[in-house]
């Protein structure tokens, strides 16, 4: 696969009005002399950040419906989360998933730790 066939996948988890959903996104990548003097590689197209920051969660917790603090990025590190949007659809995000959350103001989500590992998250918040 050359780098022009790459491209950035994520669960987007959004609202329209009160209702969230999901949605598969893929962001086309675009080779670029990101570390030079390395070749050059894939890169994403830039998106301003206002900080990060690490959440985890015990084996068995569960959060009811409430929204994402703010819009934000997740990659699970370790664990598997379910995660359920308004309109009942619900998804396992396994380590290693990329999620956007953007359904601040709505009903939001409910989030719950599957299995016996402790979920740990990466999450940088954007304006």
């Amino acid at each position: 696969m050359s780098t022009q066939e790459l491209k950035l996948e994520y669960v987007k988890i959004y609202s329209v009005g009160d209702v969230t959903r999901f949605e598969d996104v893929a962001v086309p990548m675009k080779d670029a002399d990101y570390a030079p003097p390395a070749p050059p590689i894939a890169v994403s197209p830039h998106k301003p950040a206002t900080g990060t920051v690490a959440v985890g969660f015990p084996p068995g917790w569960s959060g009811d419906f409430h929204p994402g603090p703010k819009r934000q990025w997740m990659i699970i590190t370790s664990g598997t989360l379910e995660i359920g949007t308004s309109d009942g659809e619900k998804r396992k995000l396994p380590t290693g998933t990329i999620a956007f959350l953007e359904d601040a103001g709505s009903k939001g989500h409910t989030t719950r730790v599957i299995g016996a590992e402790s979920s740990i998250l990466m999450v940088t918040e954007v304006d």
